[in-house]
């Protein structure tokens, strides 16, 4: 194997591994990688990048490991400046933000001669790593690893699809998100006001599913229960 190849399994094996307890001593190892494995600026871009898609796959499948993942993309970003080397982090996430995100827009090609239980497994695969998804791009919105502007492209696109799955992933988002940007200090609220006023409609059109109209009617309760916010992070500026 090339030395990305072989730079690359390593990250794989180790992303692998990451467990909250595990965290500590296996991010060291990805620094390690990302600052010495590659002996080319050019190489370590593509290992960084590596981190980064690995990262929103594995959080598509192991969604009790999203704020791990989060919190590995936080330290590495803080790891990489510090170090002074010459990656831009964040925008290698926006791209595999943007990359992801519009994979999982239009519902998955299903093979039409599948059983009913095979249908319905393909399904929760897909809807499993699309709500994965979102919770990825709203955890690392909490933690400033993205453009705020990205949460109004999220809702816009979700809103203007309108179906089931779509609703679902726009109440796992404003979920993940609420307890940091539902705030009067924060400037985006507003747009995001319009966004719940949205929602709020849409919970009494007899046009969409009675489960995904209970599902809004409960995101917005949540909302007035000040998302029962337990994770003490500051709310946004």
């Amino acid at each position: 194997m090339s030395e990305i190849e072989q730079a690359e399994r390593q990250v794989k094996i180790i992303l692998n591994k990451m467990t909250r307890d595990k965290f500590n001593t296996l991010y060291a190892q990805i620094i390690e990688c990302c600052k010495t494995a590659c002996t080319s600026e050019t190489n370590r871009a593509e290992i960084v990048e590596v981190v980064a898609r690995e990262a929103f796959a594995m959080a598509t499948r192991q969604h009790t490991f999203v704020e791990l993942y989060a919190d590995l993309c936080q330290r590495l970003h803080a790891d990489l400046e510090k170090e002074k080397i010459p990656v831009n982090f964040k925008r290698v996430l926006l791209d595999q933000c943007q990359q992801s995100f519009k994979s999982y827009l239009e519902p998955p090609q299903i093979d039409k001669f599948l059983n009913y239980e095979e249908h319905y497994e393909q399904l929760v695969k897909f809807k499993t790593k699309m709500l994965g998804n979102v919770k990825l791009i709203g955890c690392l919105l909490r933690r400033a690893m993205l453009s705020p502007k990205i949460i109004f492209h999220c809702t816009d696109e979700l809103l203007s699809i309108g179906s089931d799955e779509s609703l679902e992933t726009l109440c796992v988002f404003l979920d993940t998100i609420g307890t940091t940007f539902d705030s009067a200090e924060w400037q985006g609220r507003p747009r995001l006001e319009e966004v719940f006023t949205r929602v709020e409609l849409l919970t009494e059109d007899d046009r969409k599913s009675s489960r995904i109209r209970c599902l809004l009617k409960d995101l917005l309760e949540k909302r007035r229960s000040n998302w029962r916010d337990f994770s003490g992070r500051p709310k946004a500026r």
